[in-house]
């Protein structure tokens, strides 16, 4: 018996495969095509594409937070 074509097994590797990439595509650490292939399954994808822009939020606001001083920092007042 040959296996069938299951597309939805094939959507759900693709983002899955995605996923694992997404940090290293917000921390430009991917190859072009790599990164070319994370960012076009995010336009198509609603779910990764979600994922991505909270990804990039999240990242965004702990490298603001690198900038603050922490109250071990402050100088006493």
């Amino acid at each position: 018996m040959s296996p069938t074509f299951n597309p939805m097994k094939l959507h759900h590797r693709r983002c899955r495969e995605a996923r694992a990439q997404m940090s290293g595509l917000i921390d430009g650490e991917l190859d072009q095509g790599s990164a070319a292939a994370v960012a076009r399954h995010a336009r198509w994808c609603p779910n990764c594409r979600r994922m991505l822009r909270n990804l990039r939020r999240t990242v965004g606001g702990l490298r603001e937070l690198d900038d603050e001083p922490t109250p071990v920092d402050r100088p006493p007042a």
